[in-house]
């Protein structure tokens, strides 16, 4: 009889160890879990501001280009601005809206490039720039047969 007391008390031991560990790693996983989540929307909060920091500049640069014309009309009609937006953002035909309607003005061509901030010219708009500067510029006429 003792013996199977003995047995008993460590069959009952067994298995109250072995439904704690059970317990135990549910009550684990479930704050794993948790802790999961949270760690995921920190991030998620994170990455957001980070990509919302990076794009408030990029936007603010787009509407300057856009509202450009409006907002800096020294260079005439705004029939005469054409934008572009890459490699430069507008070409200005200063006169030209004038000369189509038979006043005896010149033409002048103006390559302009929209910046805001601290923003510098890319390696594209040097070089556009230098084209112009050192008057690597030309008119070529095509026709289609």
């Amino acid at each position: 009889m003792a013996s199977s007391l003995l047995i008993g008390f460590i069959l009952g031991a067994a298995i109250f160890f072995a439904l704690s560990i059970l317990f135990s790693m549910l009550f684990l996983r479930r704050a794993a879990k948790k802790a999961l989540e949270k760690w995921k929307e920190e991030e998620l909060k994170k990455e957001v501001s980070k990509s919302l920091d990076l794009q408030r500049p990029v936007i603010k640069g787009k509407i300057s280009e856009q509202l450009f014309p409006l907002l800096y009309n020294q260079f005439g009609s705004l029939s005469d601005f054409h934008f572009l937006g890459n490699p430069v953002d507008y070409i200005i035909f200063e006169g030209l809206s004038d000369f189509r309607e038979g006043k005896n003005t010149d033409v002048k061509i103006k390559f302009v490039e929209v910046k805001t901030g601290d923003s510098g010219l890319s390696r594209a708009e040097q070089g556009v720039k230098s084209a112009i500067e050192n008057n690597r510029v030309s008119w070529e006429e095509f026709r289609a047969k």
